[in-house]
């Protein structure tokens, strides 16, 4: 058989669409994404590829929540090193092991083994997804995998996936013994892990039960499993909008800025940025004093919700206490103010960065120019320019000759020509193709003459 190199499989991660009543569920789910159903990957006989295919009928339906699963790749010949030398399981076969477990057979582990086949990695995630479908527990046939597929069960989506079994079968008991082993192997849970949370659409009483239970289980454990579990749940509920459960997780797991700092970057990947700032005055309260990392998600959420003055303070606090991280420069800084249109604001940066001997690069400054001319600053734009050269900057060319592309941009040929003598004479070199542009819009407005002089100064400049 030739190398099984699975390392450019891509895996897909989705959830079977189901509605089965559970003490738990209220109502299905409302606006879901559908992918087509031929979206797993799955492996046909004895062949080392992989290609779209999904082995069963066409009447499941597969759906996103939003989130995407990042999965570990394997990169080896034969991974399954049990099962190195047998083919793997065509799509008659999966639906057979499907049916072997949900019929509860007494002797699954013989009747697994007599098919004498091995498993994809697709394959087996899609076994754990039709199981948990069907409501069916999923601990017999893991027991089978971690002895006959023994890498397989290393990866944190298949550990995830019994976990995300035993929770929809409210079985947290049996969590604990799973979450053991991962613990010896060093593994840590993957987002699979606690699906459960979102699928089952609990209600407010039946969610907070289920939180504690988890959280139990965890702080049970302990180690990396610990660790992992609390951020995942973290995760999983910020998706969903429960903040004020994700709030008693982290006070359960215990008050830490990291904590903390996960729970605002859900937030603002959610667009709640509004909440950051009540988030933060709450994590003084309840004495998580925040760090470098923390302030900056606030001042990104001030920014894009238009509150300059109150982020211009949370910054220059920063600067007070800690200094400026490397995650906001002043360059990072006067960018975003100019992208908002806050020229005076970025202004006051730039000043700050002279004070402290700090030299804007090039992109801060055309960052300024590009502000000043969409607010018709033309004027002041060129004083800019100017400044900046008068103090020496080492991108004064670059300032110049954006200057000059900008008033071409505008259609005023004469004032580019203008830019570029000015430059010329202070010994600066204009960009090559901003300097063609500008001498044949110039032959085309018929002011040969022009073009010759500023060939000429051009000419002369390299030349010396």
């Amino acid at each position: 058989m030739g190398i099984r190199n699975l390392c450019n499989s891509r895996r897909f991660s989705t959830i079977p669409h189901f509605f089965t009543k559970t003490p738990f569920l209220t109502k299905p789910f409302s606006s879901i994404h559908f992918h087509s159903p031929n979206s797993l990957l799955f492996s046909i006989g004895s062949s080392p590829f992989c290609f779209f295919k999904n082995p069963f009928d066409g009447s499941n339906i597969y759906f996103n929540f939003g989130f995407q699963f990042h999965t570990s790749r394997y990169f080896c010949s034969y991974p399954y090193s049990s099962y190195k030398n047998k083919p793997y399981a065509t799509s008659k076969q999966v639906s057979e092991i499907i049916a072997l477990i949900i019929e509860g057979v007494n002797d699954l582990e013989y009747r697994l083994n007599m098919l004498n086949v091995s498993l994809s990695m697709a394959s087996v995630i899609y076994i754990f997804d039709k199981l948990a479908s069907e409501r069916v527990s999923a601990l017999m046939f893991f027991h089978w995998l971690n002895v006959s597929h023994p890498e397989l069960c290393c990866d944190p989506d298949i550990g995830g996936c019994v976990v995300d079994n035993c929770g929809l079968l409210g079985n947290f008991e049996a969590m604990v013994p799973i979450l053991n082993e991962f613990n010896l192997k060093r593994m840590c849970l993957g987002r699979r892990a606690f699906r459960f949370m979102v699928i089952l659409r609990f209600d407010e009483d039946s969610r907070m039960e289920c939180v504690r239970r988890i959280v139990n289980v965890l702080n049970e454990v302990g180690g990396v499993c610990q660790s992992s579990g609390f951020k995942v749940l973290i995760e999983i509920l910020s998706f969903s909008g429960n903040f004020d459960t994700v709030e008693f997780v982290i006070g359960e797991a215990g008050r830490h800025v990291n904590r903390y700092n996960y729970l605002l970057r859900m937030m603002c990947k959610r667009g709640d940025y509004e909440k950051v700032g009540d988030l933060v005055e709450k994590m003084k309260r309840c004495g998580v004093e925040p760090n470098g990392s923390t302030y900056n998600m606030l001042v990104s959420c001030l920014f894009k919700i238009g509150n300059f003055a109150d982020a211009c303070q949370v910054l220059e606090t920063m600067e007070k206490e800690n200094g400026l991280s490397d995650e906001f420069t002043f360059d990072t800084i006067v960018r975003l103010l100019c992208k908002h249109g806050q020229i005076d604001l970025a202004l006051t940066f730039i000043d700050k960065m002279t004070l402290k001997g700090i030299e804007p690069c090039s992109l801060t400054h055309a960052a300024v120019i590009k502000c000043y001319f969409e607010h018709g600053k033309y004027d002041e734009a060129h004083k800019y320019v100017v400044d900046s050269a008068c103090k020496g900057s080492y991108s004064s060319n670059e300032n110049y000759t954006l200057l000059a592309s900008l008033h071409l941009k505008k259609g005023s040929v004469l004032h580019s020509q203008k830019i570029l003598h000015e430059m010329m004479d202070r010994g600066l070199k204009p960009n090559y193709s901003v300097y063609m542009k500008i001498r044949k819009c110039l032959e085309k407005k018929n002011k040969a003459d022009m073009s010759w002089e500023l060939s000429r100064r051009y000419l002369s400049l390299i030349e010396t």
